[in-house]
């Protein structure tokens, strides 16, 4: 999977020509204040990160039905030209569902109302209100795409599908996929299972790059055979692995890499 600046293989990740190990930590605007983010950014910087990966919750943003908001600590493009500005990759995750332990996984309450409509599925009622959010926040984060100068380099659909009761996950994907690329998303699609069913997770829609969470025991003594497992299933598609969330420490982190997480 290619794209103009941003090159996905077996061997790993590829910005911009050079190959790159990402190392990254999770930075959610919605949850610290905006005068915080940048000295947040810097600390992670000094701790040797260089990346991070941010959720964009749609319910954060529609206040009511059609009422939206990116204003204050809302503002999206003030948060990712900051990052820009500190030097740090971004995996953009917006969705529609982000999990994130946020209300509703970010899905609008107002949804439930709506006849028909069955989250998360290739349901024409929630593609439709997916649409929506994805017109005003897809727009935003090709703006800020590597190509065009910016800090994106991988861009998440959705979230541990694998997990959900999705009755055509292929169809679902795809619909997603094919609105990401209609608004200009030209860096990596990927998306991320929660208990290693990449199928579960992608629907095996081509274009989408399957990525793994990995959450385990620190004395499990099997962890690199399990990851060294994931990684060669994902070579053999000629991608790399890449692991989006694990557990929080830098030992930890040291295990994945050694097993081949990128």
């Amino acid at each position: 999977m290619t794209s103009s600046r941003v090159e996905l293989h077996s061997d790993g990740i590829l910005i911009n020509g050079e190959p790159l190990i990402l190392l990254s930590s999770s930075l959610f605007y919605f949850r610290i204040p905006a005068f915080e983010w940048r000295s947040r950014m810097r600390s992670l910087r000094r701790l040797g990160y260089n990346a991070i990966d941010v959720y964009f919750p749609w319910n954060y943003h529609e206040l009511a039905p059609d009422q939206w908001d990116f204003s204050g600590e809302r503002d999206v493009r003030d948060f990712l030209q900051q990052a820009s500005d500190e030097g740090l990759w971004v995996i953009a995750r917006p969705g529609p569902y982000i999990c994130s332990e946020w209300d509703g996984g970010a899905l609008p309450a107002y949804l439930c109302t709506i006849p028909g409509l069955r989250l998360r599925d290739n349901n024409p009622e929630f593609l439709q209100a997916v649409k929506k959010w994805f017109d005003r926040i897809l727009p935003i984060l090709v703006e800020f795409q590597v190509e065009r100068g910016g800090p994106i380099v991988l861009v998440q659909l959705d979230n541990e599908l694998d997990f959900y009761d999705c009755t055509d996950r292929t169809g679902y994907m795809t619909a997603l996929r094919d609105m990401a690329l209609q608004q200009g998303i030209t860096v990596p699609l990927i998306a991320c299972s929660g208990q290693g069913d990449i199928p579960g997770a992608t629907g095996n829609v081509e274009g989408v790059a399957p990525a793994c969470n990995v959450y385990f025991d620190p004395r499990d003594p099997q962890l690199e055979p399990r990851v060294r497992h994931y990684s060669k299933t994902l070579r053999a598609q000629g991608l790399p692995l890449c692991v989006i969330e694990t557990n929080r420490s830098h030992t930890d982190l040291r295990r994945l890499l050694a097993g081949g997480a990128k």
